[in-house]
């Protein structure tokens, strides 16, 4: 879709809650125009299938009750194409309406420690709906490059450029450069590769002095060996997106109720290493990667039960 089709779709009001195929519509506040612009939410899943969720496919052994219910109320997507269906090239796409290959990444992905991807000149969606009044905020897993800045002042660009990092400097160019007001994010597969760090508005929430050394995952690959927080839980990361997420909803209300918001959430989950919380093991039937959708459905249930709390 291009800006002027985008632009059209949204000032026709329909405000959407949109997650893996599944779209809700309901009503919305109005912008500073007097014109009703819709709230978005976008969530987006981590390796997830096409037939992982209960409204795609009915004999899928995995409950997603949450995502079942938006199909139900809302639009389901049946026909979709991706020129590359991994992780960079897809968040990219997603916020610059651009084929990745058309950057200097042709295949693959970044890793925690790459170059960012996004130019400065180059619009993004977060951008758009800036000029037209939105609050905006990025949570979950970037992947996209940012700027680290070394302890030397050389450039740092890999893995092996990890022990010249000052950790206690800001990045240079996240998501708050590229049009979103607020952000907490990893800087790639938040549970795969390191950093292991949370970094909030441009700044690491505590430094990664540890060393990420867990093998304990049943996937075929775990957590890459790389600077991690002491404490780090890849079984907490996505609630931890999820509280992010209903905080940044509370303070919209507070302050910028007369404001639409677009929030862009990028869960890690069901991505390996296979690692639910607790509260999930056992859901499905489908071992600990199909408790990890469990794990979306959560996330996507515990969104929608608070912005109904709130009327949005």
């Amino acid at each position: 879709m291009n800006r002027r089709n985008f632009l059209k779709t949204i000032g026709l009001g329909a405000a959407a809650l949109a997650t893996p195929g599944c779209m809700n519509t309901g009503q919305a506040p109005r912008s500073n125009a007097g014109r009703k612009l819709p709230n978005i939410v976008f969530v987006m899943a981590d390796d997830m299938g096409y037939g992982d969720v209960g409204c795609y496919n009915p004999q899928s052994k995995i409950p997603t009750p949450n995502m079942d219910r938006l199909s139900k109320e809302g639009v389901r997507f049946t026909d979709a194409h991706s020129p590359s269906a991994v992780c960079s090239p897809t968040r990219y796409g997603v916020l610059t309406g651009r084929y990745c290959w058309r950057t200097r990444l042709k295949r693959g992905v970044l890793n925690g420690f790459s170059k960012p991807l996004i130019s400065r000149d180059r619009m993004t969606v977060a951008e758009l709906l800036k000029k037209h009044g939105y609050r905006t905020a990025c949570i979950g897993k970037w992947h996209l490059g940012v700027g680290w800045q070394s302890r030397d002042g050389g450039p740092v660009y890999s893995p092996k450029d990890a022990p010249r990092i000052d950790f206690t400097k800001p990045v240079t160019d996240g998501p708050n450069q590229h049009g979103f007001d607020y952000s907490f994010i990893t800087a790639a597969c938040s549970t795969v590769d390191s950093p292991y760090v949370f970094i909030e508005n441009g700044r690491g929430t505590a430094e990664p002095t540890a060393t990420m050394e867990r093998k304990d995952s049943v996937a075929r690959f775990g957590s890459r060996p790389g600077p991690m927080v002491p404490g780090w839980s890849n079984e907490n990361v996505d609630p931890t997106y999820v509280e992010k997420t209903k905080a940044f909803l509370r303070r919209h209300q507070q302050r910028h109720k007369d404001r639409p918001f677009f929030i862009y959430l990028l869960l890690s989950a069901p991505h390996a290493p296979w690692l639910p919380p607790d509260f999930v093991k056992g859901r499905s039937s489908e071992g600990p990667r199909g408790d990890l959708v469990a794990l979306v459905d959560w996330c996507v249930g515990e969104l929608v039960d608070t912005l109904d709390r709130m009327n949005l």
